[in-house]
């Protein structure tokens, strides 16, 4: 019998030490977060392995072994965060600070929470079910915030005998409350959007700024960007939205209700439009979206710049093509003084499967734990590390195993970001329950 006032106990004192250690990327150091992680597993009776990919860059990972019937499922999490700026912050955002039922630090979302979770429900289930079907691996990340070049990426290239697994259960859902009515809807991140950057150049004529003369590079590149940024009005509803706000529409009131249902027609979509795009979460799963990043141009205030520069991150919605987006764009511009380069290109993969043995037995396990909730499959407005593995085949899901509201899901990279300890309760028996049904 699992005494969960223990796990209240022993949770926020775990997570609270881990968010003193500080792993803002960039640089990262995920040296000291890989030891505390490495010390408490070993405790645990864990035989962790690190994996270095760079000076002070270290991933590391740790098996429960099964007896092989299934293939693996791979706990997913990074130990790298965001910066904080402590004048903003009422608690300092290193001090791991547990008050008023929560503990406060950077990572308590994102997603030092989510370890401690993990890594407490697989040492539940090594001393709770012996037998097991499958092995459970926890691996920890490096450089997630930065792309994942010396973390998932890295260990993929390099190590992928320690991550090879038939499921990964990732960041990128969450349990919401308030957001489309009182109930909770877990949404479950089952596909993501491409990430496209671009270069939009522009080429003009020098000169003194005191006598335009219609060729300035920077204000063509204004007009040029005036153009592309239509595109963020283009709402288009994909087949994983429509399925999500379908499952959705289970918790809300009628008329809503109705309204969500029937999405694919037409006029239903019509009439939910407004409200949809009044939420940038929302909003940016029904387009392709473009955002300008970057912008350089000029060196002198009196001189007009013969050269003028943007950079794009476009995210298209799966399925849709980079080279014909691009081709989109330069037929919009119209302008053979605009150039468009690209800096990164997406690599597609397939959505994973809201059908699978892990799905099933998550949103299982969802609706035993909160009653009236409801599981969706959703898609990821941003890109996490399962891209990595969605490349090679993986099944991954993306889920942070808790129940918030708007205003603790907006401390989110952001200021005063936090965790409740009910939820870091509820977040490691989710886990613990559903890797229960996974290894039987």
């Amino acid at each position: 019998m699992i005494d969960w006032n223990e796990v209240a106990k022993e949770a926020p004192r775990l997570l609270g030490a881990y968010l003193k250690i500080k792993s803002v990327n960039p640089p990262g150091n995920e040296s000291g977060t890989a030891a505390f992680l490495k010390d408490e597993l070993v405790k645990r009776g864990f035989s962790p392995a690190l994996h270095q990919s760079g000076p002070d860059r270290v991933n590391l990972t740790a098996r429960l072994t099964g007896d092989g019937r299934k293939r693996p499922v791979l706990l997913y999490n990074h130990m790298d965060v965001v910066e904080a700026d402590a004048r903003q912050w009422s608690h300092e955002p290193f001090s791991g600070d547990i008050r008023d039922g929560y503990v406060w630090g950077r990572g308590a979302i994102d997603m030092k929470g989510m370890a401690i979770m993990q890594l407490l429900a697989m040492d539940l289930l090594q001393r709770n079910h012996p037998a097991r079907s499958r092995d459970v691996i926890f691996f920890a990340a490096a450089d997630e915030e930065k792309g994942g070049k010396l973390g998932t990426s890295w260990m993929i290239e390099n190590r992928w005998q320690e991550l090879d697994a038939e499921f990964v259960w990732d960041e990128g859902g969450f349990g919401m409350q308030d957001f489309f009515g009182p109930k909770p809807v877990f949404a479950v991140a089952v596909a993501e959007k491409l990430d496209l950057w671009l270069r939009i150049s522009a080429r003009g004529t020098p000169g003194h700024s005191g006598m335009p003369h219609g060729d300035n590079a920077a204000e063509t590149l204004v007009r040029a960007l005036g153009r592309v940024m239509r595109i963020n009005a283009r709402h288009v509803l994909h087949p994983i939205v429509r399925t999500m706000f379908s499952g959705i529409a289970r918790t809300m009131a009628f008329p809503k209700s109705l309204v969500m249902a029937q999405l694919g027609n037409p006029l239903a979509f019509r009439l939910a439009r407004p409200f949809l795009a009044a939420s940038p979460m929302l909003s940016a799963m029904l387009r392709d979206t473009l955002s300008v990043t970057v912008l350089s141009a000029g060196g002198k205030e009196n001189v007009i710049p013969d050269q003028a520069e943007a950079i794009i991150d476009a995210r298209l919605l799966p399925g849709h093509s980079p080279e014909a987006f691009v081709a989109l764009l330069t037929k919009l511009i119209n302008d053979e003084k605009i150039s468009i380069d690209t800096v990164q290109t997406p690599h597609p993969a397939q959505p994973s499967d809201s059908t699978s043995e892990f799905y099933n037995a998550l949103a299982a396990t969802l609706a035993r734990l909160v009653p009236d909730s409801a599981t969706v499959p959703m898609l990821t407005p941003g890109t996490t590390d399962s891209c990595h593995f969605r490349r090679r085949g993986v099944q991954c899901y993306g889920l942070f195993p808790a129940v918030i509201t708007p205003g603790e899901l907006a401390r989110f990279h952001g200021i005063d970001e936090r965790i409740s300890i009910d939820n870091l309760v509820l977040g490691t028996r989710i886990i613990y329950e559903t890797l229960k049904s996974l290894v039987a």
